[in-house]
C-alpha cells in the first residue's frame, strides 16, 4: 500500500543536498511523488520513536540514560527519573544536550545550579559532573556527541543572547557532610569514585560559559511568507557532525521533497496545540536516515507548535531499547506507515 500523493498530477520538485543546508544542491523534477513507498525489507528504515513512552529501566534508582539511537560518536538517550540520582555522573567521552520533555528537577553541576522545567535545553560539555535532585517525574531526551557542542543560534532574532543563562551559585558551597559517589561514564563502562565530602559545590566561576541553558519557548522561527526556507540553527559543533535546529510553526511554504545525502535527521515534537503532520504527542521523534527521501509536513499551522531537529553525519542505528519504542514511519506526514499499522491490527 502506498500513501496518496499530495498533488494533483503537477510536476514535483525533489531537492538533493550535500552537507545539509550549507553545501551544493541540485533539483530534480518528476511526475511521481517519491517519498511514498509501498513496503520495505531490511533495517535501514525511517522510524517513529515514542520517546515519551515509559521504559522499564526508569524504575531503577541507579539507572543511567537509556540509549535509543547510537553510533560510535553520537547517541540519543532517554532518561526518566522519579527520584533523585544517588550519585553524580561525569561523561568523559561526550558533550551532552539535555532537553526537558516533562517534569522538574534541580540540576547540580561543577559550575553551579539550574532549576529545570519543560522545554529547557541545557548544554553540558564533556567531563562536567552533574547530579539531579528535587526530581518531580523528570523526563529527558539527551543528545550526546564526541565533538564539542556550541550554543550558536542563527542570529539574535532567533534567540536573544539575554535568554541564554548559566548556573547560579550554590546556596551552601561547603556541601553537607557524608559519603558521596561520583560515577565516571567512559563509553559503555562506568567507574565510581567515593568521597567523604561533596565534590560538586563551588564558590564562584570565571571565564567562558560552560554549562548553558535556554528554553525553546524563547526561540523564534525564521519565516519567509509563502517560501520554504531552512530552519533556524540553535547549536552546532566545529566539525559540523551534529547540528540542532528549531522547527516551530511558521508562515512559510511546505518544505520540499528532500534527499539529505549526508545527515540523519531526527525531528522531535515538543508542544502543541497544533500538530506536526501526523505527530500529536510531545516527545514523539521521527528518525529519517540519510539518503531516505522524505518531505517535511506543512509548517504553516495557525494553532502553532514547537519542535526541534537533530541533524548528524553519524550513521545511527537503533538499540534494543530503541526498537521497543519504534514503529515504521511514512515519510510525508510522519504517520505510522500503513504496513506497520496493518501488522499491528493483525497482531
Amino acid at each position: 500500500m502506498t500513501e496518496t500523493s499530495p498533488t494533483n498530477g503537477a510536476p514535483l520538485v525533489d531537492l538533493y543536498t550535500r552537507n545539509g543546508f550549507a553545501g551544493p544542491s541540485a533539483i530534480m523534477v518528476r511526475e511521481q511523488y517519491t517519498p511514498t513507498y509501498s513496503r520495505v525489507e531490511g533495517d535501514y528504515t525511517p522510524r517513529r520513536l515514542e520517546a515519551w513512552h515509559s521504559l522499564p529501566e526508569a524504575a531503577d534508582p541507579r539507572a543511567l540514560p537509556v540509549t535509543i539511537l547510537r553510533s560510535p560518536t553520537v547517541r540519543v538517550d532517554v532518561w526518566q527519573r522519579t527520584g533523585d540520582t544517588p550519585f553524580a555522573v561525569r561523561d568523559v567521552h561526550h558533550d551532552q544536550v539535555f532537553y526537558v520533555l516533562d517534569g522538574h528537577a534541580r540540576l547540580e553541576t561543577d559550575f553551579g545550579v539550574l532549576d529545570l522545567k519543560p522545554m529547557d535545553m541545557v548544554r553540558i560539555p564533556r567531563s562536567v559532573a552533574l547530579r539531579l535532585v528535587e526530581v518531580a517525574s523528570l523526563h529527558l531526551i539527551i543528545v550526546a556527541t564526541a565533538n564539542p557542542v556550541n550554543v550558536n543560534p542563527h542570529n539574535e532574532a532567533v534567540l536573544n543572547p539575554a535568554q541564554i543563562d548559566v548556573p547560579r551559585a550554590y546556596e551552601n558551597p561547603g556541601g553537607t557532610p557524608g559519603e558521596y559517589e561520583l560515577v565516571i561514564r567512559h563509553g559503555e563502562h562506568t567507574t565510581s569514585y567515593f568521597y567523604d565530602y561533596d565534590p560538586l559545590p563551588i564558590i564562584q566561576v570565571s571565564g567562558a560559559p560552560v554549562v548553558q541553558r535556554f528554553s525553546l519557548a524563547d526561540v523564534n522561527a525564521l519565516s519567509v511568507k509563502g517560501v520554504a526556507s531552512p530552519p533556524a540553527q540553535l547549536m552546532d559543533d566545529p566539525t559540523t557532525e551534529t547540528l540542532i535546529f528549531y522547527l516551530g510553526a511558521r508562515e512559510s511554504g511546505r518544505p520540499p521533497v528532500h534527499h539529505n545525502a549526508d545527515y540523519d535527521e531526527i525531528g522531535v515534537y515538543a508542544k502543541g496545540p497544533g500538530q506536526l503532520g501526523a505527530v500529536t504527542v510531545p516527545g514523539t521523534a521521527v528518525w529519517v536516515p540519510k539518503g531516505v527521501i522524505h518531505q517535511g509536513p506543512e509548517e504553516n499551522v495557525p494553532e502553532g507548535y514547537v519542535a526541534w531537529l537533530i541533524e548528524t553525519r553519524a550513521n545511527l542505528e537503533l538499540t534494543e531499547a530503541g526498537r521497543r519504542i519504534a514503529t515504521l514511519a511514512e515519510t510525508s506526514e510522519f504517520d505510522v506507515h500503513p504496513t506497520a499499522a496493518e501488522a499491528a491490527l493483525v497482531g
